[in-house]
């Protein structure tokens, strides 16, 4: 596909992560994302606005100590300079673990525009980001060919690590 014939499904699928050479960023990205909302549902003074910053913002800060990482790890591996190359391509390379945390963003901007009260927002993000694990399951086992047994089994793993996170906020209230 050119540069120039860029589908509203590439983009779609650029932005979930679905194209990248980095799927891990975009799954750790995911994770994260629904770890932070379901550890935000539990204070009922967060805002729909506030959240959706928090969101976004732990998501950058995630990308760039990412990318700092990645950048200083070669730097020290290969006994050379960094070069602004390296750090765009690193920067590229790593965008899915921020990227992920937007399906996650899509109910909290619903509660910034009173579509969602903050409190149901939060939990419809949550809800999103754990079926953005199970989606990641069933992608990862039908590209592998495990067959129906196979996709259950995987989307029920990571339905599980979902769940654990959900676990978790309700353990801590």
């Amino acid at each position: 596909m050119t540069t120039d014939t860029i589908t509203a499904r590439h983009l779609a699928s650029r932005l979930a992560g679905k194209r990248s050479v980095n799927l891990a960023g975009a799954i750790y990205g995911t994770i994260v994302a629904t770890a932070i909302v379901a550890g935000l549902g539990e204070r009922a003074s967060v805002s729909a606005p506030r959240a959706l910053w928090i969101v976004l913002a732990s998501g950058l800060f995630f990308w760039a100590a990412h990318v700092y990482a990645a950048v200083l790890a070669q730097r020290i591996q290969e006994h050379r300079g960094t070069t602004r190359k390296d750090v765009a391509r690193e920067m590229v390379r790593d965008l899915p673990l921020f990227y992920s945390s937007f399906p996650v963003a899509v109910p909290l901007v619903l509660g910034c525009f009173g579509v969602l009260g903050a409190h149901t927002a939060l939990g419809v993000a949550t809800a999103v980001g754990v079926v953005s694990l199970v989606g990641w399951g069933v992608r990862l086992a039908y590209r592998e060919g495990l067959g129906l047994g196979g996709i259950v089994a995987a989307a029920s793993l990571n339905a599980a690590v979902g769940m654990f996170i959900v676990g978790l906020k309700v353990a801590v209230r």
